[in-house]
C-alpha cells in the first residue's frame, strides 16, 4: 500500500470508530429519554448512519485499488480506537487484559503491514 493508501485506510478506521461512539451516545440519548423517538437520539443516530454510510463508500474506493487482505488489516484499529474513546467519553472502564489485547493487537498490525 502506498502512503496515501495507508492515510486513506486510517481515516476510514477513524470515521468508523467515531460512528460507533455515536452509536453508543444514541443509545445513552434513548436511555435517558426513556424512547427513541426523542430529537435528539434521531439526530445523533442519523449522523452516525450518516458517518457509516460514507466511509463504507470511501472503504469501497480503497478498496479498488488495494487488496482486501491489506486494507482489512487496518480495520482492527477500531478495535483499539472505540475502547479508548469509549474511556474518555463515556468513562468506561479499561482492564488490564483489555491493554494486553490491545498491545498484541498494534504488534499484529506493525508485523503484518511490514512483512505481509
Amino acid at each position: 500500500m502506498t502512503l496515501t493508501q495507508t492515510l486513506f485506510a486510517l481515516i476510514c478506521v477513524i470515521a468508523i470508530s467515531v460512528g460507533q461512539l455515536l452509536f453508543k451516545k444514541a443509545g445513552i440519548v434513548i436511555q435517558e429519554s426513556g424512547s427513541w423517538i426523542s430529537w435528539r437520539a434521531l439526530i445523533v443516530v442519523v449522523v452516525a448512519i450518516t458517518i457509516y454510510g460514507l466511509t463504507t463508500l470511501l472503504w469501497i474506493n480503497l478498496l479498488r485499488q488495494v487488496d482486501l487482505h491489506k486494507a482489512q488489516i487496518f480495520m482492527a484499529l477500531s478495535f483499539v480506537l472505540v475502547p479508548i474513546g469509549s474511556y474518555f467519553f463515556f468513562r468506561e472502564h479499561i482492564t488490564t487484559g483489555y491493554l494486553i489485547g490491545t498491545t498484541i493487537v498494534i504488534i499484529g498490525l506493525i508485523i503484518a503491514t511490514k512483512f505481509g
